[in-house]
């Protein structure tokens, strides 16, 4: 199973001395965003979860195959279950009809599609590299800007994005399968979406294809990014 989304932000609240010369129905339109709020942040934490579950796969150092291969798949069902729990997080955001409903419902397919089962090639729009022709050929990748929040809390580190390179040529379904804070995951997330590349062949058509990108940070900047040589 290989999995994708982003570590939502958290509506800001406005602080008491606002709010006492706010009128009353903008009172009651933040009031009525506490629901999506509590939300977001179980989605945090299920967010966390996951990564989590990514920094572990098995190991199959002195095991036998056929345990190691129990232990991957039993692995790759906990993940497809964590996303199918941060899934039902965001439908039940989508029910409370938050404003920026078109992020959420994007946030969803990226869920649904990770949260998948193993399935064969057939069954599938998307695909591992070693079931494609040809891989996606990577022309350019931007590097993420270094924000003045991380440079001043000398914010170092590593952001690791699942993403799906489509076979229309865009960036799509990315997950942060590793994540920093002070808005260096959300910089990476927004380079990713600006990669070029030929989409991978499959069957001689273009194909969709799982590939995970590395940003790097250090020392005040941005390093160039880079995919690595392990799948996570």
């Amino acid at each position: 199973m290989h999995a994708k989304l982003f570590l939502t932000t958290l509506l800001l609240v406005p602080s008491i001395a606002g709010l006492l010369s706010v009128p009353c129905q903008c009172l009651f339109a933040a009031d009525s965003q506490k629901p999506v709020k509590e939300h977001e942040t179980k989605l945090e934490s299920q967010y966390r979860e996951t990564q989590k579950l990514f920094a572990s796969p098995p190991r199959s150092a002195g095991l036998l195959p056929a345990d190691y291969h129990r232990l991957l798949r039993e692995w790759q069902d906990d993940l497809a279950q964590s996303f199918v729990r941060a899934a039902a997080t965001v439908e039940e955001i989508l029910a409370l009809n938050p404003p920026n409903r078109e992020m959420w419902q994007e946030r969803l397919e990226t869920l649904r599609l990770y949260s998948q089962p193993i399935s064969s090639p057939e069954e599938r729009r998307v695909f591992g590299s070693g079931e494609v022709q040809t891989s996606a050929r990577i022309l350019e990748i931007p590097f993420a800007e270094y924000t003045d929040e991380a440079r001043t809390a000398r914010t170092h580190g590593d952001v690791r994005l699942r993403v799906v390179l489509a076979s229309d040529g865009t960036v799509k379904n990315i997950f942060p399968i590793k994540s920093l804070g002070h808005g260096l995951t959300e910089s990476a997330m927004k380079a990713a979406h600006l990669i070029r590349f030929e989409p991978a062949v499959r069957n001689g058509r273009p194909a969709s294809e799982f590939m995970t990108f590395v940003y790097e940070f250090d020392k005040g900047q941005s390093r160039q990014p880079y995919v690595p040589r392990t799948v996570f």
